[in-house]
């Protein structure tokens, strides 16, 4: 079920009774994200839509959940600054939102409100997207990418400051999964190694030199055994097959979570931190889900993106209160999402242009209930440059 704002009154004293219910259900052993979805849905999204990044034609700011119209067939999200993929169950990409940088994929800069595909891009089985570009790993391993350029964060090996439309990651052939954010990118390879291209200012691809612009795919020394990444602003944090965590990069918040704030580029463990099944980083701050279906949130919380109830960075990993059953989660700049096995969203944090979905524009530091919005699977939070949150849903 999906609502319109006009609605939202009455919807939001009816959610009042169920959040409570969503938030105590105690952990379900949850395997892993729920980033794709083993059924096809729909998308919806809320928040700023300034730059079409809500997929409904409109530039309208919308505090309550909405589907985005005609998108079907979706199994996997993300988002970036401004714009957003869908990746369908035919392998194919949609896109739509803010393209000032060509990470829509089209061949053009112009933003977009509704979704349309990606050409030639086809055979995809997991996507990202960075801050302003996009990527899309391949059955066969190789990965395409296409957007903002300007530090390497494409791995074409070229220096074209923007590409507006997909060219392949040079040299990668055996990508698991992909992740990216302001100015770089990573990928998981078969081996459970880890590469990294584009910009290493705060040393989030690892080695000594962090004034280096990589334009093609490195190993991140030091990994192994890792199941996914998860890109941050400056830094990049990997979850091993053990379930813990590793982070490197710059920490000047604490979001390499080690209990210090000193950035250093070689990776180390995430203090206290086992049993996870699911990371996701926000720019500045980190985020967990453990076996037990809790989560754990570590870094920057000026705006209580932690969830913790303060607005205090934390420089080790704290729980996010009261939030239970978690299948996936996602941070921004400023505010965080998670989906749950009830099949409901809650969202925390900055709410200045009601990303949080619950009908208003105040910010929580705890976690609250996405109103009227039922059947989700996956989540996923846009930042900076807008500031908007997308669910898949099972649902239309």
């Amino acid at each position: 079920m999906i609502v319109t704002q006009a609605e939202g009154v009455g919807v939001l004293r009816r959610a009042m009774c169920v959040v409570s219910a969503v938030l105590v259900v105690g952990g379900l052993g949850i395997g892993g994200s729920a980033a794709a979805a083993t059924t096809p849905g729909g998308v919806a999204a809320w928040g700023s839509g300034g730059y079409g990044e809500l997929g409904d034609g409109s530039t309208a700011e919308r505090l309550l959940a909405a589907p985005v119209p005609g998108l079907t067939d979706v199994v996997a999200i993300d988002s970036g600054r401004g714009h957003v993929l869908a990746l369908k169950s035919d392998g194919t990409v949609v896109t739509w939102g803010y393209n000032g940088f060509g990470q829509l994929g089209d061949g053009t800069r112009t933003n977009r409100g509704t979704p349309a595909p990606v050409a030639g891009v086809t055979d995809v089985v997991a996507i990202a997207a960075g801050s302003d570009h996009s990527l899309a790993v391949r059955s066969d391993g190789t990965v395409l990418a296409w957007g903002w350029n300007g530090s390497g964060e494409l791995g074409d090996g070229s220096t074209a400051t923007v590409q507006t439309r997909p060219v392949r990651v040079r040299g990668l052939t055996g990508a698991r999964s992909v992740s990216a954010n302001n100015r770089h990118s990573l990928a998981v390879t078969a081996d459970g190694g880890v590469v990294g291209w584009g910009s290493n200012n705060g040393g989030q691809l690892g080695g000594k030199d962090t004034t280096e612009v990589r334009r093609v795919p490195a190993p991140v020394a030091g990994l192994a055994n890792v199941a996914a990444v998860a890109a941050g602003s400056e830094f990049s944090m990997a979850r091993h097959t053990d379930g813990t965590v590793s982070a490197w990069g710059r920490n000047t918040n604490g979001q390499l979570g080690d209990g210090t704030d000193l950035t250093r580029s070689d990776p180390r463990p995430v203090s206290g931190l086992g049993k996870v099944v699911d990371i996701a980083a926000g720019s500045n701050h980190g985020l967990a889900v453990l076996s037990d279906g809790t989560a754990m949130a570590w870094g920057f919380n000026r705006y209580g993106q932690l969830g913790d109830g303060t607005t205090t960075n934390q420089h080790r990993p704290v729980r996010v209160r009261g939030l239970a059953s978690v299948t996936d989660i996602d941070g921004s700049l400023n505010h965080s999402i998670a989906a749950t096995a009830q099949g409901f969203a809650l969202a925390w944090g900055l709410n200045h242009r009601g990303q949080l979905g619950n009908g208003t524009f105040a910010n929580s530091s705890t976690p609250v209930l996405v109103v009227g919005l039922s059947g989700v699977r996956a989540v996923s939070a846009g930042s900076a440059l807008s500031a908007f949150s997308i669910a898949l849903t099972t649902t239309t």
